[in-house]
């Protein structure tokens, strides 16, 4: 049995598929199987992927009858894969050639990992290098915040034993999910990510993300409503956070007009920099600060203690 499964879910992909297979063939990590789930191509993919199947044995090619999306073909596909780690790419992704070492190597000496992320480039349709996956964001990317933006993104790998118990994509989130599924991920496991660049996504007009950008944006919304209580719950959001990402998907918090709640939380942000600011500066207030956590510290023991 392979150790690696990785599903290529396609449609229509003539254009780039034969650059995604070969970027697989080409690894450096060779204990893999790769199953191609065509979804109803109406473009020359089938004859491009049976060119490579009958030359690669570790190739697999299933047909759906019926054109099903890609959360169905995602789940098509798995339910073949036989590897312990899977993933899956798209037709006009691109793996560079130590991906599937690093990613499996992390797996291997991080046990309490059931998801590694790792780093990727965004090129354009002439290959031309357009920024980091990374860069995107401000931050170190956590698990605490992948409910407010898919930080997880297009190059990760994940155990089998993790994706039993999460159970299958679900079709309802087509166009985001992957999202759901990492969300799910993240709230029954453990997510970790590495700054390794090991990817090439591809910026393409024709992609899913691309042409159905209404519907991204529509079933993320209905995503992070639908885990947000969750999230609050296991990463410990603070009040303040829960206000904000409330606001962000147009959830009131109570029954204040958005303008009145937009105007208690700029007072509040401002209090608390003002007073971090007067207790930077002012010995006495951070002498007094400090006994008021050594109090609130030894109350807290005390009670834990009694109890």
């Amino acid at each position: 049995m392979p150790i690696v499964s990785i599903v290529l879910p396609v449609y229509n992909g003539e254009k780039y598929l034969a650059q995604s297979i070969k970027s697989v063939i080409n690894q450096t990590f060779e204990d893999w199987e790769l199953i191609i789930v065509n979804d109803c191509s109406g473009d020359n993919s089938l004859q491009i992927m049976q060119s490579f199947a009958q030359k690669e044995k570790r190739i697999k090619i299933i047909n759906n009858e019926v054109n099903k999306k890609l959360p169905a073909s995602l789940n098509i596909g798995f339910a073949l894969a036989v590897g312990k780690y899977l993933t899956w790419t798209s037709d006009d992704n691109s793996y560079k050639p130590q991906a599937l070492e690093k990613m499996v190597q992390y797996l291997d000496t991080h046990p309490q990992t059931d998801l590694v992320s790792m780093n990727y480039d965004y090129i354009d349709e002439q290959e031309k290098y357009i920024n980091e996956f990374d860069n995107i964001f401000p931050y170190k990317r956590v698990t605490a915040d992948l409910l407010q933006h898919n930080n997880v993104g297009a190059a990760f790998m994940y155990r089998r034993s993790i994706a039993e118990k999460t159970g299958k994509y679900d079709e309802f989130t087509f166009c985001a999910e992957d999202y759901d599924y990492w969300c799910r991920i993240a709230l029954i496991g453990n997510i970790e990510y590495t700054n390794d660049n090991i990817y090439q996504y591809r910026v393409n007009s024709q992609s899913l993300s691309a042409t159905q950008r209404p519907q991204v944006v529509e079933k993320t919304k209905y995503i992070k409503r639908k885990y947000m209580l969750d999230f609050f719950d296991k990463f410990n959001y603070s009040r303040f956070d829960r206000i904000l990402t409330m606001l962000n998907l147009n959830i009131k918090p109570n029954s204040l007009p958005d303008s009145l709640i937009f105007a208690l939380l700029k007072i509040y942000k401002t209090t608390i920099k003002l007073l971090s600011n007067l207790i930077f500066w002012n010995r006495g207030l951070r002498c007094h600060f400090r006994k008021y956590l050594l109090i609130k510290k030894f109350s807290y023991s005390v009670r834990k203690d009694q109890t």
